[in-house]
C-alpha cells in the first residue's frame, strides 16, 4: 500500500471515531486486500462501532455493561402545537434535562428533524390515534436515542399524551430488602459489583491473549477466587471462561466474516495457540467450521486451513 492510500485510510479511522464520539455508529470503513496492521486496526474500530450500534439499539444510550431488568413509562403531556405542558419525572432521568428545560419548550428541539416531521404527520395525518411510532430523541449529552412510543388523546381535551417506554439501569434500582439488610451489606454488594466489572473490562480488552488462571485473577484483583468465580456467575450468568471463550469466538467470527485475514491469522489475534484448537472451538460453539462461513466482501479466497 503506498504512501497515499495509508494517509486517506488514517483520515478515514479519525473521521470514523469523531463519528463514534458524536454517537453516530452507523459508518463504516471500507476493507481491502491488504494484510498489515492498518487493516487490523480498521477491522477493529469497525468491529466497535456493530458492538456500539447493537447496543444502542438494544438498551438505549445506556453502557450494555449494565443489565436492564425492569421498564418504565415515561410520559409528555402536549397542547395541540406540540408545546410540553408537563411530563413525568422518568422523562428527567432518560433525557438528562431539568424541569426548567423540558417545560413550555416546544417537543421539536427534543426531537430529531425526521421524527418531529413524522410526529406531525401522524397527529395531522390520516392515521388514527392511539398509535404507535419510534421516535429519535436528543438527550442533553448530545446522543440520539430511538425510544418506541405512543401517541394518545385525553378525553374532551385537546392536550396529546407522548408516552415513551424506556429501560431503567439495574444498578439506579433501589430494591425494596426483604427483611433489615445493614448498610455494610449493600456496601459489600456494590464493592463486589465494581470488582466484576473491572474483571468484565479486563476480560474484554485481552481477548487476544490466553485467560490467566484463577487463581492468577484473584491475585490480580486482589480478591479471592470464591468471591470472583461466584460473584460473576451471580451477574452474568455465565462462568468467567465461559464469557471469555463466547467473546472471542464472536470476535473471529466477525473478522472472518468481515475481513481477507487469513483463518490461522484470526485465530492467533483471538487467543487461540494452534489453529486446529481454534476450528474446533468454532465448530462447536457456532455448528460449523471457520472456513465455511461466507466471507462477504473479501476480494480473495483463503487458502484452506484445516
Amino acid at each position: 500500500m503506498n504512501i497515499q492510500n495509508q494517509q486517506e485510510r488514517i483520515v478515514s479511522m479519525h473521521q470514523m471515531l469523531f463519528e463514534m464520539a458524536r454517537g453516530n455508529f452507523d459508518s463504516r470503513i471500507p476493507l481491502n486486500s491488504s494484510d498489515d496492521e492498518l487493516e487490523t486496526l480498521v477491522v477493529l474500530i469497525n468491529m466497535v462501532a456493530e458492538e456500539m450500534k447493537e447496543s444502542k439499539l438494544h438498551y438505549g444510550y445506556v453502557s450494555a455493561q449494565h443489565s436492564q431488568q425492569f421498564i418504565a413509562q415515561a410520559c409528555f403531556v402536549l397542547d395541540s402545537s406540540f408545546y410540553i405542558k408537563s411530563f413525568t419525572p422518568e422523562v428527567i432521568s432518560y433525557l438528562g434535562y431539568s424541569e426548567s428545560d423540558l417545560l413550555e419548550q416546544p417537543l421539536a428541539c427534543f426531537l430529531s428533524e425526521a421524527s418531529f416531521q413524522q410526529l406531525n404527520e401522524v397527529m395531522h395525518g390520516s392515521i388514527s390515534v392511539p398509535t404507535t411510532i419510534a421516535l429519535e430523541f436528543k438527550t442533553k449529552e448530545d446522543l440520539v436515542v430511538s425510544v418506541p412510543c405512543s401517541l394518545g388523546k385525553l378525553m374532551n381535551r385537546s392536550e396529546i399524551l407522548l408516552n415513551l417506554v424506556t429501560p431503567v439501569r439495574q444498578d439506579l434500582y433501589c430494591p425494596i430488602f426483604a427483611g433489615k439488610d445493614t448498610d455494610k451489606q449493600v456496601k459489600n454488594r456494590k464493592s463486589e459489583a465494581i470488582l466484576i466489572q473491572k474483571l468484565y473490562d479486563y476480560i474484554l480488552a485481552n481477548l487476544e491473549k490466553p485467560l490467566p488462571s484463577l487463581k492468577e485473577l484473584s491475585r490480580e484483583f486482589g480478591t479471592n477466587e470464591y468471591t470472583l468465580k461466584n460473584g460473576f456467575r451471580h451477574f452474568f450468568k455465565t462462568s468467567i471462561y465461559q464469557f471469555y471463550n463466547d467473546e472471542r469466538l464472536k470476535r473471529a467470527y466477525f473478522m472472518i466474516e468481515h475481513t481477507p485475514l487469513p483463518l490461522k491469522s484470526i485465530s492467533i489475534m483471538n487467543g487461540f495457540s494452534t489453529y486446529p484448537n481454534f476450528s474446533k472451538s468454532f465448530k462447536k460453539r457456532f455448528g460449523f467450521s471457520p472456513y465455511d462461513l461466507k466471507r462477504t466482501g473479501v476480494s480473495f479466497t483463503s487458502p484452506l486451513e484445516e
